[in-house]
Order: C-alpha cells, then structure tokens, then sequence
C-alpha cells in the first residue's frame, strides 16, 4: 500500500514537472530587460528575415507593429506617439522603442511564421524601465565626545534619481546601508568611497574627513552659540509671559473697580445735598432691605415691629378721669 501511494505521489510530480516545461514551451522564452529612462529598446527576432513571411509585435498582447513579409505596418501609432522605428536589414528585421518612459514598461512578444503558415516559437521580452542615478554626494557632520576624546563622526549618502538604490561604502569603513557612523581619535583623517547603484546605473563618490583642533574648536563655539542662543530665547519668552500676566492682571483690577463704584452704602447716601430724595428713588437695580424696612416706618402709621402690633390697640395708662379695663368690664 504504500509503495502504490509513494509511486503515485512520484507520477504526480513527474506530471506536475512536465506541465511546467510543457507550458514554458509553448510560451517560448523569456527574457527580463532592465532599461533606463530615455534610453532604447531593440527587439529583433531570431529567425533570418528570408525565412520569414509574417511578424507581429506586442506590448501586453495589444499588437503595435506588423511585418506582411514586404512591408511594416504602423498598427497602433498611438502606443508609442512617434517613438518607434521599423529596421528592415538585409538579413533580419527588427522594431525599435526609443526615448523609454516609465510606462512602457511591461511584457513585450515577437510572433513570427514562415512559409506554408509554419508557426515559429514566440519570443517574449519583460521590460523594467526605470531612472537612473543621475549624481551622489556625501554630506558629512561629526560631535565631539570629550569623555571618549574621540570625534563622532555621521556620514550621509545622497543620491539624486532612483530613490531606491543598492549602496556600498569602502575605505576605513565598509557598509551597505546609506548612512555610516564610526570615530576618530584627534589628528586622524580617512578617506571613504559611497557607491550607489541598480540596475540600470551606477554613480559613487569620494570624501575626506578628519579629526583636527579647528574642526573640534569649531564645533565647541557652534555648540556654546547654541546654548547663547537657546538661553537668550527662553529669557525673552519667560519675559514676554510676566509682561503679558501683568498687564492681564491690572486689566481685570481695573475692570473689577469700575463695577465696584456703586455699593450699597453708596446707595444709601446717594443723593449728596439733596436729602429730601428718597433712597429707593437713587437706586438703580431696586431697593435694598435696609431701605424698604426703613422707609416704610417713615411712611406708615402701622406697626413696626411684632410688639408693636401685638399692643397697637391697648388702652392708654389709668388716669384719674379714665378707667381700668376691668372697671369696664364690670360696668
């Protein structure tokens, strides 16, 4: 049982395998290009133009270019816009894509027959387009740690164009990253080489640093500058922020007595000379208590007080022409 499950499993890789190659074929080749913008692309089949009676060209099997075995046809001009030129030889025929963009990229075939209809393999080109790496400069910076007497120093590859390149440091230091970091102890200098490339250019550049005094005392009074600077600013800043709560707060002082000026007292002795004005008549928002209470004992004959009404009525003392309550009671 298991040698026929191992023997079907082996037929059905051998299948498996098959069908790749199979597939692989029948597709034809495939040939990976990597061109940069603006540059050309050249596709050429293989078979002599004699042995030839149609060819087609395709970009992504739109077909942009045909040859009838006499002529080219221009199929679609608007692929291209004015970018494509037809060689006819005396031993091949071929296209070529000039002046490549971004977007040309892609899967480009050959289609080719001979006579009586003969079927030639396909050739099929995969096209990357991509830009250049026009320029790199290295910019370079260092810190002085005093505790290690030793300059740090920080190294910064800069590439104009494909904003995805390979790097490659040498000289005293070697890396592949874009940025670099080592030290120097004083009065030492290296030289190191950045290379930046992909695959359609490559650029490098070359730069020279050294540990010295003057860049040291350079670095020293740039850094003291700083802190001046830095100091000056948080002084002007604190400043600015006392002036700003004074004046805030004399601002609400201010305020704050000018809505203060009428007072109930004030309203009481309002008035100045004039005392025959009532109270409640200077008042502007309505009468205190002291003024209610007090103007109206002024103005009314009833009582004042809880006693007051409670005795209102009582009889006036005995006198010898008037009698007790109780003599009129008992009358």
């Amino acid at each position: 049982m298991f040698q026929l499950l191992k023997m079907n499993t082996f037929q059905e890789s051998c299948c498996s395998i098959f069908g790749i190659l199979l597939f692989f074929l029948l597709q034809g080749s495939c040939v990976i290009v990597h061109k940069a913008v603006g540059s050309s692309l050249r596709l050429m089949h293989d078979i002599p133009k004699e042995n030839l009676s149609l060819v087609q060209w395709k970009l992504n099997e739109t077909m942009f270019a045909e040859y009838d075995g006499t002529k080219f046809n221009d199929v679609k001009q608007n692929i291209f816009a004015g970018r494509l030129r037809m060689n006819l030889s005396m031993s091949h025929i071929s296209v070529t894509v000039e002046e490549l963009h971004f977007q040309d990229s892609g899967r480009f075939s050959i289609v080719a027959e001979g006579p009586q209809s003969k079927q030639y393999k396909t050739q099929d080109i995969e096209l990357h387009v991509q830009d250049p790496i026009r320029d790199v400069q290295i910019k370079s910076n260092f810190t002085w740690q005093e505790s290690k007497n030793t300059c740090t120093f920080h190294l910064h590859c800069l590439v104009s164009g494909d904003l995805k390149p390979s790097y490659n440091w040498s000289g005293y230091e070697v890396g592949s990253e874009q940025h670099l970091h080592f030290n120097l102890h004083p009065s030492m200098s290296v030289t190191l080489n950045c290379t930046a490339s992909n695959r359609v250019s490559i650029k490098s550049s070359t730069l020279t640093v050294k540990c010295s005094e003057e860049s040291i005392s350079s670095f020293l009074q740039y850094k003291y500058l700083l802190i001046a600077v830095g100091t000056g600013i948080m002084g002007i800043l604190m400043l600015s922020g006392i002036i700003a709560a004074c004046c805030r707060w004399r601002t609400n002082k201010e305020k704050g007595e000018s809505e203060a000026e009428i007072t109930v007292y004030e309203d009481v002795n309002s008035g100045g000379t004039a005392r025959t004005t009532k109270r409640t008549e200077s008042v502007v928002n309505g009468m205190s208590i002291y003024e209610t209470v007090d103007e109206t004992r002024i103005m009314s004959n009833m009582p004042q007080t809880l006693y007051d009404k409670i005795n209102y009525q009582r009889h006036p003392a005995d006198g010898p022409s008037t009698s007790s309550p109780n003599q009129e009671v008992f009358e």
